[in-house]
């Protein structure tokens, strides 16, 4: 179990130094740039859900990930 749990937290530290350095970099006019903009927003939203999951558990997580989907929806996916 502490392994598991050891493991899982490196995932997530990963995935936020990923995010933090995708979201480091200077932002594009292209569309190339805004979908790598889109892609890093989704991948820190998806650490950031790992991360209040462990916390204060699914319930919260899941309604903390409803707001944040409909405004990366709103930003990314919506045509």
């Amino acid at each position: 179990m502490r392994r598991f749990n050891h493991r899982r937290r490196l995932i997530v530290a990963s995935l936020v130094a990923a995010a933090t350095v995708g979201s480091a970099a200077p932002a594009q006019a292209s569309a190339d740039a805004s979908r790598a903009d889109c892609d890093a927003r989704l991948e820190r939203i998806e650490a950031r859900f790992r991360v209040i999951e462990e916390r204060r558990g699914y319930e919260a997580a899941s309604a903390w990930w409803q707001v944040r989907w409909q405004n990366y929806y709103e930003r990314c996916l919506q045509p």
